[in-house]
């Protein structure tokens, strides 16, 4: 199991940058940027120029931000730059956000991206001079490969948490990205069977399918520190509307009286009220806190289940926050 961080890119580049640089002192497998505050390419490439051995990857893009060519034209020039380190991971983002941020209407998430993976695999997996034709009700390319990928496999990845989703990813792409707050639980009983029976129906090795996932992370060696600053990043999350996709993986595994509750106070600005309302379990079950010791007995307990871990360290919030060591020490000691 590949032991990774998760940057969200709150801070400077040059934070990111020197995290990812210790990161690969200690030995970490990759490196992967989220695309919120900034985009998330040209952090990949900044990260590129400034590493030589550790894996670089977006975690995830946003398919509705941009065509599927421009996608994979870009994730080619991101895996040339870096030497073979790239993995491309793309998700829907949410229909908030792609509302807000790019004035955009987020229609038929499920039949775009079924066509989105097929023009990004086909063109990245593609041959000098090799064409590739894809003729989609959303999406279509006519495209000529100019030279040889670098690869002839850089990984594609589809962030999912709906079941439909989870079956598009498991039927289209290399992967399915599991997202922040799934148990060990959940992801053997409900991602990774569904993932595997939907590979079978369309004819692929369901073995072939990776299942990286992301967690929110906190170490510290006071364990209610942590709880309560994983708290407050668990109801954030319904500010200042419910993210879709964390309201659901929140009921799909038995809180839904949390995600209620979240709903409800968050947006009214009753941020302590709604953390009053998580309990440990929640945080236990769901997220990666606690002493070092703790986050790295919890990082193995999904041995077996995640083919990646990707740590995303909550407290790193701006310029000011944590550059990350404890969570890297913890991923150590997984190691």
């Amino acid at each position: 199991m590949r032991r990774s961080l998760l940057l969200n890119l709150a801070g400077p580049l040059s934070q990111a940058v020197e995290i990812a640089q210790a990161a690969e002192a200690a030995g970490l497998d990759a490196v992967h940027v989220i695309e919120g505050g900034r985009e998330a390419f040209v952090p990949a490439a900044a990260i590129a120029a400034a590493t030589t051995r550790i894996g670089i990857g977006t975690y995830v893009v946003n398919a509705y931000a941009r065509t599927p060519w421009l996608t994979a034209v870009s994730a080619l020039d991101l895996d040339e730059v870096s030497g073979g380190r790239f993995s491309l991971g793309v998700g829907t983002g949410n229909r908030h956000l792609v509302d807000w941020s790019h004035g955009l209407e987020f229609a038929a998430p499920v039949a775009k991206m079924r066509e989105y993976l097929a023009v990004v695999t086909a063109m990245v997996r593609a041959r000098a001079a090799e064409a590739v034709e894809v003729d989609g009700a959303i999406h279509r390319t006519r495209w000529r490969a100019a030279r040889d990928p670098v690869r002839a496999a850089l990984p594609v990845v589809l962030a999912a948490a709906g079941p439909r989703l989870i079956e598009v990813a498991a039927a289209g792409c290399d992967g399915v990205g599991v997202g922040i707050l799934v148990s060990p639980e959940h992801l053997a009983g409900e991602i990774r069977p569904r993932a595997r029976r939907a590979a079978e129906s369309a004819g692929r090795d369901p073995e072939a399918v990776q299942f990286p996932m992301a967690a929110m992370t906190c170490v510290d060696d006071d364990v209610e520190r942590a709880r309560d600053t994983v708290r407050h990043a668990i109801v954030r999350l319904f500010h200042p509307v419910p993210h879709p996709y964390y309201d659901f993986l929140l009921r799909a595994q038995g809180f839904g009286a949390v995600a209620d509750a979240a709903a409800r106070l968050v947006p009214a600005g009753k941020v302590r009220d709604a953390m009053a309302q998580v309990p440990d379990e929640v945080v236990d079950r769901l997220t990666l806190t606690g002493t070092p010791t703790a986050v790295a007995r919890r990082v193995g307990a999904y041995d077996g289940l995640a083919d990646e871990v990707l740590c995303l360290d909550v407290r790193v919030t701006g310029p000011d926050g944590s550059p990350s060591g404890p969570v890297i020490e913890a991923l150590a000691l997984a190691g």
